[in-house]
């Protein structure tokens, strides 16, 4: 990871993370100072936005530059969250948390019994009753057409791509960001596990959570076939 190109770009403009923090805060419908885990959660955007909003936040990422940005971000922010490195699999927590936010397409990194595996660690997790908010890929939409997208940051700095492939199943994901400025490029490569609406439920259910939601973007539209992400809301039994 090239952390001096990523901890200086602002790939997400400040309005959509606080349109998406808004969405994650009325679909959960809790209180602040409810305790939420933001798993996987990068350099901390949504979680940093959380904790302005008043809710006791603890942040978990599996790679140690993320969390280290992360904190100094925090700071930056004069707010207090408690961020961590672990492996999804691996998390360990007990009955902690109100809810758990797992964005971005930040789930399907393993097989899929170890899929499974970071749903059961995400029910553990959770009080009874807590809530799961993930952000997903729409694998129906991946089937129909790969994903191509390019677009510059509204700062004028940034250039971003995007291609997402889907073969048998798992996205074939592709990323790069170059500064405009100084010319240097941040490009990686990675696997993902795409789930159809019926198979992340079936995963959901095995774990003890039942799907109470679903939306196609953080407008509040409801999910279909040709939804640009299939986020799903659902709740600890």
């Amino acid at each position: 990871m090239n952390r001096e190109l990523y901890d200086d770009n602002k790939t997400y403009s400040p309005v959509g993370t606080h349109q998406e923090v808004a969405f994650i805060v009325e679909t959960l419908g809790i209180a602040p100072q409810a305790k939420i885990l933001d798993l996987y959660c990068g350099y901390g955007r949504h979680a940093i936005e959380l904790a302005k909003s008043g809710y006791l936040v603890t942040g978990v990422d599996g790679t140690q530059a993320f969390i280290d940005i992360a904190r100094q971000k925090a700071i930056e922010a004069g707010v207090s969250i408690c961020f961590e490195q672990k492996d999804m699999r691996e998390l360990a927590y007990d009955n902690q948390f109100d809810a758990v936010i797992n964005m971005f397409a930040a789930f399907g990194y393993f097989s899929d019994e170890e899929n499974a595996l970071v749903l059961k660690q995400i029910a553990n997790a959770l009080h009874s009753g807590g809530f799961l908010l993930m952000d997903l890929l729409n694998r129906e939409l991946m089937a129909r057409s790969n994903l191509n997208r390019y677009w510059r940051h509204p700062s004028g700095e940034y250039v971003l791509s995007y291609k997402a492939e889907l073969q048998h199943g798992t996205a074939k994901m592709k990323r790069e960001v170059i500064n405009q400025n100084s010319g240097k490029k941040l490009r990686y490569e990675f696997d993902l596990r795409s789930y159809s609406l019926y198979e992340i439920e079936t995963l959901l259910e095995n774990s003890g959570l039942k799907i109470r939601s679903t939306f196609g973007n953080f407008d509040r539209t409801l999910y279909n076939h040709e939804s640009p992400r299939l986020i799903v809301l659902a709740q600890k039994l």
